[in-house]
């Protein structure tokens, strides 16, 4: 059965919205076509390119909403050319610490590519992507239960501060309060451009595990972000900016080998998808920025988990 064009459209949207909300956009591309029933021939060396395609358009849509950040990393770029420095300020260490994040998923992943089809191409194997994405699930509760620890330590010391200090006057120790900032929960202020470039290089490279489909790239880079001091609404914008150029690299690659075919109906349906992808793309993260000001992951990962494992049940029979 050849890909109609609402599938295609179906398929687009689809992937603008999970590629971003942390629910892993392989596996939603793998699982519902096949709960659906869409006998798609996933076994056309076209449809990963037509699935790379609308990486592209998602990765477009980052491009476009993060442009004012994207205009300093290129000026910061042009700055360090011309200034002959490496780093000059902060964004100037921004750039290079998107670089740094960039480099190792970028080289696995053109190691490792040929293991991703395996996916796509044999439908025996198609549940095993959902007890992947349970696993994913688990790991994001398991990030927020760490996270809301890390936080919620200095609030237990101020609550408490009293009593610290009359057992400091005790002991004759002093006890370092950590008091949180005005309008803000007790929590770290910490922005991308502090991170080192040690850390960089480790937040990025857990987008290699979104190679597996069922891992989701935006989730585990947000919890690296996470582990490495950031807050939620920080990690996000550091992951998305992360994952613009890991994109758009896969689609550079891969858009060439789709143009060249004389299949004008793939062509039409990646058109359509990719138009999809882009809409999705650009409201999905217009969403997730705000509601990560204030919101965690918790309930990415119930639904990772549910779906994921109603998945693996009903494509394992």
């Amino acid at each position: 059965m050849e890909m109609l064009w609402w599938q295609a459209i179906a398929l687009g949207g689809l992937q603008g919205v999970a590629e971003l909300f942390p629910i892993s956009s392989l596996a939603q591309t793998i699982l519902i076509p096949a709960l659906l029933g869409w006998n798609l021939n996933q076994k056309d060396s076209n449809f990963l390119s037509f699935v790379v395609a609308l990486h592209l358009a998602t990765a477009l849509a980052l491009l476009i909403f993060f442009w004012k950040d994207w205009k300093k990393v290129v000026m910061a770029f042009l700055g360090c050319l011309t200034r002959g420095k490496l780093v000059y300020d902060r964004e100037s260490k921004f750039a290079w610490l998107l670089v740094a994040g960039t480099v190792i998923v970028g080289a696995v992943g053109l190691a490792l590519e040929h293991r991703l089809k395996e996916f796509f191409e044999n439908p025996s194997i198609t549940w095993v992507v959902g007890v992947i994405l349970v696993v994913n699930g688990f790991v994001m509760l398991f990030a927020d239960f760490l996270k809301l620890r890390i936080v919620a330590e200095p609030a237990v010391q101020m609550e408490h501060a009293p009593d610290l200090a009359m057992h400091a006057a005790l002991v004759g120790r002093p006890i370092a309060l950590k008091s949180p900032s005005k309008g803000q929960a007790p929590e770290s202020r910490k922005q991308a451009e502090d991170l080192t470039f040690t850390e960089a290089t480790l937040v990025g490279a857990t987008q290699t595990l979104a190679l597996l489909p069922g891992i989701s790239r935006s989730g585990v880079t947000i919890i690296g972000g996470l582990f490495a001091g950031l807050t939620y609404e920080e990690s996000s914008r550091f992951a998305f900016m992360l994952a613009t150029p890991v994109i758009g690299l896969a689609a550079i690659l891969k858009v060439p080998s789709l143009l060249k075919t004389h299949d004008t109906q793939l062509l039409h349906n990646t058109i359509y998808g990719s138009i999809a992808a882009f809409i999705a793309a650009f409201l999905s993260v217009k969403f997730l920025m705000k509601y990560f000001h204030n919101n965690r992951l918790s309930p990415f990962g119930y639904f990772c988990i549910i779906f994921g494992a109603a998945s693996a049940y009903y494509l394992k029979k």
